[in-house]
C-alpha cells in the first residue's frame, strides 16, 4: 500500500472515531467527574458501546499511522494529518447534520490546498 493511502486510512480511521466517540457521549449526558461520581462515571463511559467502538477505529489508525512512519519522513506524513478536517466537515454536515458555512467550506479548501503544496 502506497504512504499516501496508508496516510489516509489512518486520518480517515481516527476521524471515523471522533465522530463515533461524539455519539457516544452524547448518549452519555452529563458527566460530573466529582469526587462522589467519578467512579460512576468512568463505569458509564468505558460501557457505552459507541465509546468501545471509537476505541478500535483509533487503533486502526494508530497502527496505520505508525506504518507510514516507517515508510516516510514525518515532513511529508504530518502535514496531512490535517485531512481530518476534511472528514470532519463531511461527518459533522452528513451525520451530525450540522451546517458547512461558507467560512468552513473556504478553511477546508485551504487546507487541502496546504497539504498539495507542501506535499509537491
Amino acid at each position: 500500500m502506497s504512504s499516501f493511502l496508508l496516510v489516509l486510512f489512518s486520518v480517515f480511521m481516527a476521524a471515523t472515531g471522533q465522530v463515533v466517540l461524539k455519539l457516544g457521549a452524547s448518549r452519555l449526558g452529563s458527566l460530573f467527574l466529582s469526587r462522589q461520581e467519578i467512579f460512576h462515571d468512568i463505569i458509564r463511559v468505558v460501557t457505552t458501546p459507541q465509546i468501545l467502538l471509537s476505541f478500535l477505529f483509533y487503533a486502526a489508525g494508530f497502527f496505520t499511522w505508525v506504518k507510514a512512519l516507517t515508510k516516510e519522513d514525518l515532513s511529508y506524513v504530518y502535514p496531512m494529518a490535517s485531512l481530518s478536517y476534511v472528514f470532519m466537515l463531511l461527518y459533522s454536515h452528513f451525520l451530525l447534520k450540522e451546517p458547512i458555512t461558507a467560512g468552513k467550506f473556504i478553511g477546508v479548501l485551504l487546507i487541502i490546498a496546504g497539504v498539495v503544496f507542501i506535499n509537491r
